[in-house]
């Protein structure tokens, strides 16, 4: 450091009062840097986010502040349009000013960062970078899963690992750096570290927490070297509200995990390779090249959907699928169309404007078509029904026949045959056939596979996560009685 004067003149960072970047110049002049810093406190109040930080190339003095120096945030990007803050144009709605830019939360207390002092001006200091001073970093940018694999995963708490399956793939966190057997001659790789138990709760809930393309990845800075992933993740909220830290309110020792974006080249093995955008909750848009998948989730898991390598597209949801469109809606399958339901409704009311006059529905087939019913069959109109064949057409009663009306009763035929003597009763409708198919029940700590719990004329029927069959981890396909049984139904 070289000579200072006006030690007591530290003025507030960012613009003055009157809006104008003076103010600056402390009397201190110091060798520009730039320096490694420690992170020791936060300026709070003016929300630039500004560091104290304290630096060790530095020898004490007590002509710096004893709670360390006051260094500015220097983005990478930043902006504002002329006039928010130089009063040059009038003070409206279009010419107030807006901004824009990159800003990512400071770092954490303990953290270094580079720093430099504008002209060596103590009081124009800069932190511009941040320093990977420790192989800390499995977690960037991903929480991922151990990169040594699951054998390498310390265990959790009595209330997490009561609800770990025992081919569960976590993400975990990082290792102990003051455990020296962490150090190795694999690189880190096989050290054991603890589940990210708030990270493993929510692929619990999801359904993912035994599925290595839509949960845990393997997406971590430290997977191979040189590093194939690339992204960024937040820090995440504080794990809990209350102070963490007896000794410094602003030290935190545990976060819930953040918001990351990943993009993968791939292990040496081509596997991951992929894009990932997933929040701390556990939305999650995932791209991978290597599974030729795409996958759209929900946090709770309630609501998935999936584009399959096997060009199927799955989707699912708890609590109902809702569409409308003010234009048409259009399916066309070159296969077969199953729908099945308790209920199953189909109105026809008009639509808006032009579309509300007329309406109606029209059942068509080059084949055949069958309606049938186990207990009662109506069919009703308030205008005229007409019913027609060009070939036989035959009007059958189990038990008793009427034919009525309140006007005129016509029958004719060239030749009519009246016949009221006993006739055999026609075979009862059978009910369609059903395959089966498996679904996915929570029984309080995970959620478990139940195959052929479900059954459907449908040839598929995607559940809740884990939607994957038990032998092979694949995508559940359908089943030749699933097949038979749409074939039989007429369905196919």
């Amino acid at each position: 450091m070289s000579d200072k004067t006006n030690s007591n003149k530290f003025p507030k960072r960012g613009a003055d009062a009157s809006a104008t970047a003076s103010g600056k110049d402390s009397g201190i002049t110091v060798d520009a840097g730039p320096y490694e810093a420690k992170v020791v406190g936060f300026v709070k109040g003016s929300r630039m986010g500004e560091l104290r930080v304290t630096i060790p190339d530095w020898p004490g003095d007590d002509q710096i502040p004893e709670d360390g120096i006051r260094v500015s945030y220097a983005s990478p990007f930043y902006g504002t349009t002329f006039g928010a803050d130089t009063q040059l144009s009038p003070n409206t709605p279009v010419t107030s000013g807006q901004s824009y830019g990159m800003w990512f939360v400071p770092p954490d207390i303990g953290n270094t960062v580079l720093v430099f002092f504008c002209a060596g001006d103590l009081n124009r200091g800069y932190w511009f970078a941040c320093v990977y001073d420790s192989p800390s970093h499995h977690m960037v940018p991903a929480i991922g899963r151990n990169i040594g694999g699951s054998n390498n995963v310390n265990n959790p708490s009595d209330a997490v690992g009561a609800r770990l399956a025992n081919n569960s793939n976590v993400p975990v966190q990082e290792y102990d750096t003051n455990d020296k057997s962490s150090y190795n001659a694999d690189g880190l790789v096989n050290t054991k570290r603890f589940p990210h138990e708030w990270q493993t709760s929510v692929l619990i809930n999801q359904g993912l927490d035994r599925d290595k393309i839509r949960g845990a990845i393997s997406s971590s800075s430290m997977r191979e070297s040189p590093s194939n992933v690339y992204g960024i993740s937040t820090p995440g909220a504080k794990g809990t509200k209350a102070q963490q830290s007896a000794s410094n309110a602003d030290a935190v020792f545990f976060r819930k995990g953040g918001h990351s974006f990943v993009m993968d080249d791939g292990d040496a093995d081509g596997n991951d390779q992929l894009i990932r955008l997933r929040t701390t909750g556990g939305h999650q848009i995932l791209m991978n090249d290597t599974e030729h998948v795409l996958y759209i989730a929900s946090d709770t898991g309630a609501h998935w959907m999936e584009f399959s390598k096997n060009g199927a597209i799955n989707v699912y949801a708890t609590n109902g699928i809702h569409m409308r469109a003010e234009g048409p809606i259009d399916m066309h399958s070159d296969a077969s169309v199953n729908i099945q339901g308790a209920s199953v409704n189909i109105v026809s009311y008009g639509g808006k404007g032009l579309a509300a006059v007329g309406g109606g529905i029209s059942l068509k087939s080059e084949g055949g078509i069958s309606m049938s019913a186990v207990t009662a069959f109506s069919v009703k109109t308030n205008a005229a029904a007409s019913i027609s064949a060009m070939g036989i057409l035959s009007l059958r009663g189990g038990y008793s026949a009427d034919l009525s009306s309140y006007g005129k009763t016509s029958v004719i035929g060239s030749m009519l045959l009246l016949n009221s003597g006993p006739a055999f009763p026609p075979l009862p409708a059978l009910p369609p056939a059903l395959g089966t198919h498996q679904d996915t029940d929570n029984d309080g700590n995970n959620w478990i596979i139940n195959q052929g719990a479900l059954q459907s004329i449908c040839s598929l029927v995607p559940a809740h996560e884990p939607w994957v069959d038990p032998d092979t981890g694949e995508r559940p396909t359908p089943s030749a009685a699933s097949l038979a049984a749409s074939i039989v139904s007429g369905a196919l």
